[in-house]
Order: structure tokens, then sequence, then C-alpha cells
């Protein structure tokens, strides 16, 4: 009878090693968003794709009877001819269940446009896989993405889009990014300051030949500080407005 023991013994530290690993969590909702609440952590604004000019993008996950210690993980990465580029890894060891939040935040660059994933792990198991598309706010011109900005990266990627300012700050960002553009293409912004009866006085211009594919940083510089009031941007394409976004100072 002893040659029996070796194998009940197995199957017993089989059976304790599937009680150890066994975990009740689970993912009740996953969605992607561009904003979310800095207490709760509930999604604001769900999407299933980002533009290029998003910094910060979000996978809000809602996790359901979950044990102190559970360790939920992400993997964002890019989908490129049928492979993963992975992009980033976060673990978040939980407590209790609830929303949490994994963000992918972007500071030098815009991610090229196409296909994405998060990849979701509980205790290290495969969860749920969110897919997403990175596509261009404006796909029909050559103007592909436009926003105002308190900062941009060294490449004019706007880290800090914004259209509320403090009223003093020197400067103002207009980043655009191109494609597709002909060479010799000219790119211009000119900014306005609105009156209060809805009129519009030009602060300033500025031109650009530009043929390569990537961001243009036009900026607002007034060294004695903005004022509080209404204030707008006209991006134009050889001559002919292409986009006007409006900011104000308060």
């Amino acid at each position: 009878m002893n040659r029996y023991v070796p194998f009940a013994l197995a199957a017993l530290l089989l059976l304790v090693v599937q009680a150890c690993t066994f975990t009740t969590a689970h993912v009740e909702k996953a969605v992607l968003s561009r904003a979310i609440d800095a207490e709760s952590k509930e999604p604001l604004s769900e999407t299933h794709s980002f533009h290029g000019s998003d910094a910060v993008m979000h996978c809000a996950v809602l996790m359901a009877n979950t044990p102190s210690g559970t360790v939920v993980k992400a993997r964002w990465y890019a989908v490129v001819d049928g492979a993963q580029q992975v992009l980033d890894t976060t673990d978040i060891t939980l407590d209790n269940s609830g929303w949490i939040d994994f963000n992918l935040t972007l500071s030098q660059n815009s991610l090229p446009y196409g296909d994405y994933a998060v990849d979701l792990f509980i205790d290290g198991k495969a969860a749920q896989t969110v897919p997403f598309k990175i596509e261009p706010e404006f796909p029909d011109g050559v103007i592909k993405e436009a926003v105002v900005a308190r900062e941009l990266s060294e490449s004019y990627f706007p880290v800090e889009a914004t259209t509320t300012f403090p009223a003093g700050i020197a400067y103002v960002y207009a980043p655009i990014y191109v494609s597709g553009q002909p060479e010799g293409t000219v790119f211009g912004a000119s900014w306005y300051q609105h009156t209060e009866g809805g009129d519009r006085t030009l602060i300033t211009s500025f031109e650009i030949d530009f043929d390569q594919e990537g961001w243009i940083g036009f900026s607002l510089n007034l060294p004695q500080g903005i004022p509080a009031g209404s204030y707008s941007v006209d991006l134009s394409v050889n001559g002919e407005i292409a986009h006007t976004l409006e900011f104000s100072a308060k």
C-alpha cells in the first residue's frame, strides 16, 4: 500500500496549489476614457478611440469580489502587422473592490494612428482585453490635430491641452499635427482677442512653410501677460482658415 502514498500526496498538493491560486476577484466593467473622477476613479468620458493630441489615456476598471492583496495588471500595446508592441505595464495591489484607474501618459510625442489594446490580468491570469484606436481628430484635411495648450514637449506635442488659462500667463500654445500636405504648403496661426460685443481684434499672426509630417508649435507670447477675457486662434492652410479654436483667460 505504501506505493500509493506518493500519488495521494501529489494529488493533495495539487488541490492545495489550486486552492491557493483561486480568487473570487473579477472585472465587472472595463472602459476607456479621456478623463476620470479624481476621487472615485469612475470614467467621465467613455470612448473607444483616442486622438493623436491626447496626452493621457485612461482604462477605468471596476473590480468585484476582490480580496485584499489582489494584484491587477494592465499591459498597453500597439498592434502592428498582427504583432504586439508593448508600450507600458502597470500593477495595482487592491484592498477591496471598486474602480481603479490605469493610464498611459505621453510626454514627448503622439502615438501613430492605428490599433491598440489593453490586456488586464488578475493575479497573473488573463482577465480581459480592451481594444481601441488612435485616430485623427480631423481626418479629412492636412491638419489632423489642433488644440490649445499650456505646455509643449520639445517636439511641440501638447502635454497639457486646455481651453482655460490663468489671466497674466505669458504664453498660450496652439500646436497642430499635419500630414499629407503638398510640398510648399504654408500653415498659419492668427490670434484674436474678443470684445464684449463679440467682435475680434487681431493680436498677432504667423506663417510657416512645412513639408514634413509632424507637430507645428504655434504660440502667442504677451510678455506683460494675457488679460482676462475671451480669445480665439484661426489656423490656416495656404491662407484658408481650416479651424478656429476658442479659449479664455480667467
